[in-house]
């Protein structure tokens, strides 16, 4: 039943992509934390469920999503002119980008383990 969670991050993750191909990166950072909270939540309410491999990976993913949130607030500082540092939008998008294969596949693993 806790699966359902996975529903309304799926949407806010859509949502928060279109938000940053929009231009909205505020908006998308703020999204993409409600995302992590939802999947964390996910795992730290019924962990029973879990084996300790389906665990370990989703904590990596979660460690990942961390980074790419800790890395998404310094290229908005760039992109507001707080930083000079302009590697970090792109650092970003490439971190971003390898959290979310992982996060999908993760998923599709998740949903079609044995249920025995």
């Amino acid at each position: 039943m806790l699966d359902l969670l996975l529903i309304p991050a799926a949407l806010l993750l859509i949502l928060a992509l279109w938000s940053a191909h929009r231009g909205e990166h505020r908006l998308h950072g703020h999204l993409m934390t409600a995302v992590f909270t939802i999947i964390g939540l996910r795992l730290v309410l019924h962990p029973r469920e879990l084996t300790p491999h389906h665990r370990t990976v989703w904590l990596c993913i979660l460690a990942a999503a961390g980074t790419t949130i800790l890395l998404g607030r310094m290229a908005l500082a760039w992109r507001e002119a707080r930083t000079t540092h302009r590697a970090f939008p792109r650092i970003h998008r490439g971190f971003g980008t390898a959290t979310l294969v992982g996060l999908a596949t993760a998923t599709l693993v998740w949903l079609m383990r044995n249920r025995v």
